[in-house]
C-alpha cells in the first residue's frame, strides 16, 4: 500500500501556524478566564478527534481478518489516518493537566464507591490506561502495515482483543467518569461503532478521486450498515435503561432532556442517523462520490453533536461554545506537524508495503 503525505499539506505549514498561533491564544485567554468551559471544549473536540485515527485502525485490522475489495482500495487511506495516533498523546496532556476541573471524582469521591474509588477511578490509574492505550494504538498502527500473512492476521486479531479491551476502559474514563453516578456496560462497544463508522466517513471524504465504482458502492453499504446497528444499539440502550426506571440512569437522560441539550440530540439523531439512512437507502447516492461526502459530513457532524450531548451537559451552557474552538486548535495543530514532515519516516517505511493479504 502506498501511504504518502499530500503535497498541499506540505505547503500548509507557514499558514497553518499563524492560525494555530490565533485560535491557541484566544484558547488560552477562554481557558484563564472560564477554565471549566474551555477544559470541556478541549475533552470533547480529543475524544472527537480520537475517533477517526482509532477507527480507521480497527477498519484495518478488521480487513486484515476478512480480505475483501473494499480495503485494497481504501487501505492507504486509513492508514494515513493512523500516522495521527501517536499525536493524540499530545493532545490528551491538557485533559491530564485539567482533570480536577472536569471530573468530580478527582476532589470529591462521595458519589463513587470506596472500593471503586481506590482501585479504579483515581489519577494514576486513569493515566495509566489512557497511556497503554495510546502506546498499544500506536504500535498496532506501525507494525499492521508491516506484517503480512499468518502473523499480520493473528496480529490483527490479537489488536482487536487489546481494542476491545481498551475502548471499553477508556471510553468510560474519558466519557463516562465526567458523570460518575451513570455507569453502562455496552458504552464501550457504542464508542467501538462510533469510531468505525467516523472512519468510513473518513474515507468518504478522504478517498481518491479516481475510486471505482465498486469500491465506492461497498463503502456506502459499510456506512449504511454501521449506520443502522448503531442507532438500533443506542435506541436499545435507551429503552432499557428508561422502562428499568432506575434513578441514576434516569436521570441521565432526564438532564439531557432539558433545553438546550434537548434540541442538541434532536439535531444529532438527524444529522448522524437519519439523513444518512435515508441517503444511503438510494443507489444514485450509493453510486455518487459527491453524494456519499455529503453524506459523511452529515455523519461526522452527528457524532460530533452526540459527543457534545453525552458531556456539554456536566459543564453547562457555556461548553457549547467552546469545542469548535478547541477542534480548531487541534486540527492545525496537526496540519502544522504533518506538513512539516514530523511522520516522514512513518510515511518512508510504510510506503509500498504489500497489504496483509497479498
Amino acid at each position: 500500500m502506498s501511504a504518502q503525505p499530500s503535497p498541499a499539506l506540505l505547503r500548509a505549514p507557514k499558514r497553518v501556524l499563524w492560525v494555530l498561533l490565533a485560535v491557541a491564544t484566544i484558547a488560552a485567554g477562554l481557558a484563564v478566564f472560564t477554565p471549566r468551559a474551555a477544559a470541556a471544549g478541549w475533552l470533547i473536540a480529543f475524544v472527537f478527534v480520537a475517533t477517526i485515527p482509532i477507527g480507521s485502525l480497527e477498519v484495518l485490522m478488521i480487513h486484515s481478518l476478512t480480505g475483501g475489495r473494499w480495503g485494497e482500495r481504501l487501505g492507504p487511506v486509513w492508514q494515513n489516518a493512523t500516522v495521527i495516533i501517536p499525536l493524540l498523546g499530545i493532545v490528551l496532556i491538557p485533559v491530564l493537566v485539567a482533570m480536577p476541573v472536569l471530573y468530580a471524582w478527582m476532589g470529591d469521591a462521595k458519589n463513587v464507591t470506596p472500593s471503586v474509588a481506590h482501585f479504579y477511578l483515581n489519577w494514576p490509574l486513569y493515566v495509566a490506561r489512557s497511556v497503554i492505550a495510546l502506546l498499544g494504538w500506536s504500535a498496532l498502527a506501525l507494525m499492521l502495515p508491516r506484517i503480512g500473512g499468518r502473523p499480520g492476521v493473528l496480529l490483527a486479531g490479537l489488536g482487536m482483543v487489546f481494542q476491545a479491551i481498551m475502548v471499553a476502559l477508556v471510553s468510560v474514563d474519558w466519557i463516562l467518569s465526567a458523570e460518575p453516578v451513570f455507569i453502562s456496560t455496552s458504552f464501550g462497544a457504542t464508542i467501538a461503532i462510533v469510531q468505525l463508522l467516523a472512519a468510513l466517513d473518513f474515507a468518504a471524504l478522504a478517498a481518491p478521486s479516481d475510486l471505482d465504482e465498486n469500491t465506492v458502492s461497498d463503502l456506502a453499504g459499510l456506512m449504511l450498515a454501521v449506520t443502522l446497528g448503531l442507532t438500533y444499539i443506542n435506541f436499545m440502550v435507551v429503552l432499557v435503561m428508561w422502562y428499568a426506571d432506575l434513578p441514576d440512569k434516569i436521570d441521565f437522560f432526564v438532564t439531557r432532556a432539558l433545553w438546550p441539550w434537548k434540541w442538541l440530540a434532536i439535531v444529532a439523531f438527524a444529522l448522524g442517523s437519519v439523513a444518512p439512512i435515508l441517503a444511503l437507502l438510494l443507489q444514485k447516492v450509493r453510486l455518487s462520490r459527491r453524494a456519499l461526502r455529503a453524506v459523511a459530513i452529515s455523519s461526522l457532524t452527528g457524532i460530533a453533536l452526540y459527543f457534545t450531548w453525552l458531556l456539554a451537559p456536566v459543564y453547562g451552557p457555556w461548553a457549547l461554545a467552546t469545542p469548535l474552538l478547541a477542534l480548531l486548535c487541534i486540527a492545525c495543530a496537526f496540519a502544522a506537524l504533518l506538513g512539516a514532515g514530523w511522520p516522514a519516516f512513518l510515511f518512508r517505511h510504510v510506503s509500498n508495503q504489500s497489504p496483509a493479504h497479498e
